[in-house]
């Protein structure tokens, strides 16, 4: 038995996606690149209406992030980015004072759980407002 090279099959995809692509480009060709008029901008600012209720448009006041929310990117390698858990264990919907007890255990150096080691040296740079503002994060989780 002799082996066929597989050369007719090649060629013949070949075309086909060279023909695809010429298509293609031949069809970029047909999109309108030049800017848009003062009407046709008015025009599409029209679509655009604001959020509102009857006669006022509703404002909303922004919220400032908790303190705690950039210290708690740390955390969130191992508790996840909802306090959910992963390697370490969940922290959503413990109280504030269960996390500052925990908190301030770990910065102590007492063994709280297997994973108290991790905790250590992570806690021991936390300040008293770093843990406050921790806990008050991790509450909102």
């Amino acid at each position: 038995m002799k082996f066929y090279s597989c050369f007719p099959t090649r060629t013949l995809l070949f075309i086909v996606i060279s023909v695809m692509l010429f298509a293609l480009v031949g069809c970029m060709d047909s999109v309108d690149a030049r800017p848009l008029t003062a009407a046709q901008k008015n025009a599409n600012q029209n679509r655009i209406t604001p959020f509102s209720i009857g006669e006022g448009i509703v404002q909303v006041a922004a919220i400032e992030d908790l303190p705690g929310k950039a210290k708690y990117a740390v955390c969130s390698a191992c508790h996840g980015a909802t306090g959910s858990g992963g390697m370490g264990p969940a922290l959503a919907g413990q109280t504030v004072e269960y996390i500052v007890g925990r908190l301030r255990s770990y910065k102590a150096g007492e063994t709280v759980g297997p994973q108290s080691g991790m905790m250590w040296g992570l806690a021991a740079n936390l300040s008293e407002t770093d843990i406050q503002d921790l806990s008050e994060y991790v509450k909102t989780l």
